[in-house]
């Protein structure tokens, strides 16, 4: 039977269209409103200046980085970096882009889009909306789309750069995992990069499908038919379509793979890595949907050449099924009904691997463990033979120290002191503790002085620091210091040669030095001493360009017009110590507590630094404010910064360090050995704070190595907590300079006690060494379980209920003065400990805080007194004396002092100089006179 050709009846015009002689139907364009060529004009215009704007900006912060990193010595990291980057975004930019603007391009000439007439052959849903788009319209929305998505996945990777210097230059760790017998470099230095591969192919073939579905629907090529959906599309559609699937499967596939790695990261179960359902079913399970994914992308091929709608349907319901059955379901029901009523038994294997791999990772393996008896026995001959120990008791906490520098030592409006550090020093009389700040530039001049010249040419450093001993005290309660004063002074031989600081903790913005205006050096009197800079920090302004350039990265036109430059002029930026570090070296991660050196009569900036890693398997990650999610770290690298020129040299604490290792093979000039540190800054080094907080953090759980007890967590330890100024809050670890149990040598190290979760008795505490040759050794005391050792809280709570403190300490706390409990000491002596409290008394409208009493705790015996020494008297001698209790206003030293401080202050206040110098002398004689020399 023939069939007869079906019979059409003519459409109706739509809306827009007329009937055309042949029956056909013409598209009335709508007339559009014209665009004068003035107008044109101004809009190419402004884009043209603002992709000019954009690219000078870009040039400009690019020949900045050039000229600085030039001028500190490290081109090669700068060129190392450009050339990484750029790679990877062009690579990335390529790619992506010849990926979405071949298959836009395809879709669109299967379209037919491309056709004699100068219209595109749209669908007839497109010419309802009134849609018309030219080829050459259709070829620009094209490109535009691939220029737009490969600059995106550009930035992306550029971003990644550390990801892919890692991949390239990292080694081995020597280190295998107990799961696939890996090595641990595999995961910290390739898994990353291969994942960014993979999320990326991922996103950009689901992108690109969708764009082009887009494009085939317009065009009327994904049309439906009744029981038929797939047959009704175009034929050139669905090779296409199926092609981009089959990728897209592809990228799932090698993902599932990629996730087998994953699971030494999972967190099912009480194990973090991979426990026992994730090794005997989620591991299977992906090895299941890698399959899975091989099978579906087999039927994907077949509906290139062969389109069977009903079988990729139910393909691809099978692969979705499976997924939801092996990856979810059954590995939740295998946990629950299979491990859960056995789990100590089947996890134990696993627990072992996550504790060893945590201890590892923080290097918690290497604690030597041993036993503290923590007596009862401090006798007047143990504190005796202890003498070099107790006078290093820190008595003064850095905050009201800090407020002490910032009124006593400031000296001028224009000076700051903002950070108190904690470091040891070899003295003519001995080794001691003791506690500086740098006293820096201030970030804001007072009003009037803010001018440009002041505030770019003139103020240009900070001068100098102030040091004290951390126990002893003068006149009343006032700091001893070891240097004071400007231009700086020291009884105890610590000169300083070149005390002007250029770079500090606190330096924002710019300065421009050896300029025509002569720098303010330092306030002598009613006179200022003005001087040029002679050192080599900062960038030489020596030519136009440069002015020019530095006009426009500062943001600065007077750069630019001023006459104060001259040849030999320098502009210095990135002044702040910590930006320093991190524009010459972003890989590494920075301490947040730099700290202050004097050394050879200069001074620098010590900066601690660490290689760290989130991809370290088995290791329970940890919270830092530096890098969230770390579950690896090293400080590997210590860094030296001159206050006075800038330099910065990079010294190698731990060169058996994996992570570094790839750093030095990616800038080979970079590190020096740590052999090449002079020996007086080497003496200086300290164990970080950061490092050793974090350690301890997880050492409070992970000292636990018998799995059994870490399953119940049987012996969970936290860090205690104290009393500062009425408040309570987590107690810091803290240096001290002591000797250890069975040790006759002083020794400089940081320490932190433990108490049991919930219970406020220690149980435990632990020290690292900060001198050498045994710098970095980590030591562990464990308390005995049997008896109770007083922890910090409990010590607060008997200060607390000591009715003679607690009378004298209200008495003091009334109007007029305040009372500040600084924070508690715990100094262990031979096998005993010793507590030790300051208290400091500050008059209300003040931050003049003076160290009025000290209170010693040992046993069950507590005194307070004027000095450490009467206090450790009160405590250990025969008879504990019985001082009645003095109220503020019968102290004329702290009378004295507070009017001779007001005075100093009116006369700050109204500029004038010659009084204030008048005041503080008198200050300065009062509380070195009627005291005793020197107490503790």
């Amino acid at each position: 039977m023939i069939e007869k050709p079906p019979h059409i009846e003519p459409a109706m015009p739509l809306a827009g269209e007329k009937p055309s002689t042949n029956g056909s139907h013409q598209f009335i364009r709508a007339e559009r409103p014209k665009v004068g060529r003035p107008m044109r004009r101004a809009i190419a215009g402004a884009i043209a200046v603002v992709a000019v704007m954009a690219t000078c900006a870009f040039f400009a912060s690019w020949v900045q980085k050039w000229l600085w990193m030039r001028e500190v010595g490290y081109t090669g990291i700068f060129w190392t970096l450009f050339s990484l980057r750029w790679e990877l975004s062009c690579a990335a930019f390529l790619v992506v882009s010849l990926y979405i603007w071949i298959n836009l391009r395809l879709a669109a000439k299967n379209g037919g889009a491309f056709r004699v007439g100068g219209l595109t052959n749209e669908s007839a849903f497109a010419t309802k909306l009134g849609l018309q788009i030219s080829p050459t319209v259709l070829r620009l929305a094209v490109g535009t789309v691939a220029a737009l998505g490969a600059l995106f996945a550009a930035t992306i990777f550029n971003a990644q750069w550390d990801t892919y210097l890692r991949f390239r230059y990292g080694g081995p760790f020597g280190l295998t995992d107990p799961l696939f017998r890996v090595d641990t470099g595999f995961y910290v230095f390739r898994l990353p990069f291969y994942e960014l591969l993979q999320n990326t192919l991922t996103s950009l073939t689901l992108i690109t499908l969708l764009a082009v579905v887009v494009v085939y629907a317009y065009f009327g090529l994904l049309r439906s038919s009744r029981g038929r959906p797939i047959e009704a599309w175009s034929a050139k559609a669905v090779p296409h379509l199926s092609t981009l699937l089959f990728v897209l499967v592809t990228s799932w596939g090698w993902g599932f793979y990629l996730d087998h790695y994953q699971l030494l990261y999972s967190t099912q179960g009480v194990v973090y890595g991979a426990g026992y359902t994730a090794d005997h079913v989620t591991r299977n399970a992906y090895w299941i949907m890698t399959v899975a994914a091989g099978g579906l992308c087999a039927l994907l091929v077949l509906n290139i050449f062969r389109p069977r709608f009903r079988t990729i349907a139910i393909g691809t319901g099978i692969y979705f099924g499976l997924y939801f059955i092996a990856v979810w379901l059954a590995p939740a029901l295998f946990q629950r009904f299979l491990v859960q009523p056995n789990e100590l038994a089947r996890e134990t294997p696993y627990l072992k691997n996550n504790i060893e791999f945590t201890r590892k990772a923080y290097s918690l393996d290497t604690i030597q463990e041993t036993s503290y008896p923590a007596l009862a026995d401090l006798t007047p001959e143990i504190i005796a033979r202890n003498q070099d120990t107790i006078q290093n008791i820190r008595l003064w906490d850095w905050r009201p120290l800090l407020q002490m520098y910032q009124q006593a030592q400031e000296i001028r409006l224009y000076y700051q002191f903002y950070q108190a550090d904690v470091d040891r020093y070899h003295l003519p009389d001995g080794y001691h503790q003791v506690m500086l700040s740098a006293r820096e530039l201030s970030a804001d001049l007072p009003e009037k002085a803010q001018t440009w010249v002041n505030q770019k040419l003139q103020f240009t450093h900070g001068y100098g620091l102030a040091m004290s001993f951390v126990s002893k005290t003068i006149g009343g309660g006032f700091p001893e210091y070891v240097v004071e004063n400007i231009p700086p002074e020291s009884t105890y031989g610590l000169n300083i040669k070149q005390p002007a600081i250029y770079y500090g903790e606190s330096m924002p913005g710019y300065r421009i030095v050896a300029t025509g205006v002569k720098e303010l050096d330092y306030p002598k009197g009613n006179q200022n001493v003005y001087t040029s800079y002679e050192g080599t920090g900062g960038i030489p302004l020596d030519s136009l360009w440069k002015r020019l350039l530095f006009a426009w990265t500062q943001a600065d036109i007077n750069i630019l017009f001023t006459s104060y430059l001259q040849p030999q002029s320098r502009i210095q930026i990135w002044r702040n110590v910590q930006e320093r570090v991190k524009q010459i070296a972003p890989f590494l991660r920075l301490d947040q507590d730099p700290y202050a050196v004097v050394s050879e009569g200069k001074q620098y900036w010590i900066q601690d630094a660490y290689t760290v890693s989130d991809h370290f398997p088995y290791s329970n990650p940890h919270p830092a404010d530096f890098e969230q999610g770390l579950n690896y770290i090293r400080n590997s690298v210590k860094v030296v910064v001159d206050m006075y020129d800038g330099t910065v040299r990079f010294y190698v604490m731990d060169p058996n360090d994996p992570v570094l290792s790839a750093y030095r093979r990616a800038f080979p000039a970079v590190f020096m050995e740590l052999n090449q540190l002079s020996a007086d800054l080497k003496a200086h080094l300290r164990y970080p704070e950061d490092l050793f907080s974090i350690q301890a953090d997880q050492y409070r759980t992970f000292h636990m190595t018998v799995p059994q007890v870490f399953y119940n967590r049987e012996d969970l330890w936290v860090l205690p907590q104290e009393n500062y100024a009425g408040k309570v809050a987590p107690m810091k670890p803290y240096y001290i300079l002591m000797k250890l149990p069975g040790s006759d040598k002083l020794e400089y190290m940081m320490m932190t006690p433990f108490t049991p979760q919930k219970r406020n008795n220690m149980i435990s505490w632990m020290a690292a060494k900060s001198d050498s040759p045994d710098y970095g050794k980590m030591l562990f005391y464990q308390l005995p379980k049997e008896k109770l050792i007083y922890g910090p809280m409990q010590i607060e709570a008997m200060i607390d209920q000591n009715t003679t403190i607690a009378q004298q300490l209200t008495l003091w706390d009334q109007k007029g003065s305040r009372v500040i409990r600084g924070n508690l000491i715990a100094v262990p002596i031979e096998n005993s400990f010793m507590y030790v409290v300051p208290v400091y008394l500050t008059a209300e409208g003040t931050d003049f805080p003076q160290l009025k009493r000290v209170i010693v705790i040992s046993g069950d015996k507590v005194a307070m007194e004027p000095t450490l020494d009467e206090a450790i008297q009160a405590v250990f001698g025969t008879q504990q004396p019985q001082n009645p209790v003095q109220a503020p206003g019968r102290q004329p030293e702290l009378g004295q002092a507070r009017a001779q401080f007001d005075d100093a202050q009116k006369a700050m206040q109204q500029g004038n100089w010659g009084d204030f110098g008048k005041s503080m002398d008198a200050l300065k004689r009062l509380l070195s006179g009627p005291a005793p020399a020197v107490q503790r």
